[in-house]
């Protein structure tokens, strides 16, 4: 190869290893500008629900009329594990604190929220793996089919074998660093992943292993046994209309139980055409997430916008509007909003 020749090919490769530099130097600059604009738009935000929501704020659901609901001395108070078991044991609050505890955030809905409603809310529990309680009482039997539920209050709720013994459902302790109030379940609760409220039962002080069918409180009324939380979204802002002609900040919460949310999407021209929503990071599988848009009016007028999710799995909320009854609402949420000219 002459000389000329191999300078110039040496030229050309270079050129070309420059050219792949840059565009790599382009990709992460693009790729962290997205991810600034990504927080940058949650940043700003105001009236978004705060992702951890508050003891004092979280909504509280009871069979009982007010001021009914049990008072329960931990002293005085145990949790019996029977039934089809190996060893059924009794265990008191001290033996249970003792325990390895495990902890995570964990949202809670109940299957009577409305479309929109404001019956959810998302904390950080502590507590053990009931899986772990049945292991201490020699493990379950192959002929259980469910769990009996009873709580101190009279509720019952009944809980298939595979649900109760799934690694991610626990006997919650504490709620938000503190003791469970007794509005919450004090001392125990149960929490299990991708179910409605209703099967996240307070007060519980026996759970025993049966192979018979067990009807539940709520469940003798006709609502669902299975009680599976169904992919929802919503909106949070704006508050209030009408808003300026400029841009318009868009946000909500978007919940799918055990599957978690992928994507959002908010139509503003009754579902014709949609664009799509920042998803916050969620804080654990089992919990909400925060969503933000800012969109652009093209002219005043008045405007109804939709919001849709799709869960984990990538399959989109159902459009079919459901009431709560029997087995959890359903339909897209949507928020009438005047723009100003």
């Amino acid at each position: 190869m002459r000389r000329r020749e191999f300078i110039a090919r040496v030229g050309v490769a270079a050129a070309s290893v420059t050219g792949v530099a840059a565009l790599l130097q382009w990709l992460s600059s693009a790729a962290a500008g997205a991810m600034a604009a990504a927080a940058s738009i949650f940043d700003r935000m105001r009236g978004l629900p705060l992702e951890v929501t508050p003891v004092g704020t979280f909504f509280s659901i009871s069979k009982n009329s007010a001021g009914r609901d049990p008072r329960l001395e931990p002293g005085r108070w145990s949790l019996e594990i029977t039934g089809l078991v190996g060893k059924p044991l009794r265990l008191t609050y001290d033996q249970l604190k003792a325990m390895r505890a495990v902890e995570r955030y964990h949202t809670l809905e109940c299957i009577n929220n409305p479309v929109g409603g404001d019956l959810i809310g998302n904390a950080h529990w502590r507590g053990v793996r009931f899986s772990d309680l049945v292991v201490l009482a020699g493990g379950v039997s192959p002929e259980a089919t469910r769990f009996a539920v009873r709580c101190a209050d009279g509720y019952t709720e009944g809980l298939p074998v595979a649900e109760a013994m799934h690694p991610d459902t626990l006997l919650a302790l504490e709620m938000n660093g503190r003791p469970l109030t007794g509005e919450h379940g004090f001392p125990a609760r149960l929490l299990v992943p991708g179910l409605y409220g209703m099967k996240n039962v307070k007060w519980i002080v026996r759970a025993e292993a049966v192979k018979s069918q067990f009807t539940g409180y709520w469940q003798a009324s006709g609502w669902s046994d299975e009680a599976v939380v169904k992919t929802s979204s919503s909106f949070r802002l704006p508050k209030g209309s009408p808003v300026g002609p400029g841009p318009v900040d868009l946000g909500g919460i978007a919940y799918g139980g055990d599957r978690g949310i992928r994507e959002i999407e908010v139509s503003a021209d009754g579902g014709r055409t949609w664009f799509a929503a920042e998803v916050k990071r969620a804080l654990g599988d089992h919990t909400w997430v925060l969503w933000a848009a800012s969109w652009k009016p093209p002219r005043p007028g008045e405007y109804t916008l939709r919001v849709r999710a799709k869960d984990g799995a990538g399959i989109l909320q159902t459009a079919q509007e459901t009431p709560p009854f029997p087995d959890g609402s359903s339909g897209y949420h949507t928020m009438r909003l005047r723009v100003r000219g």
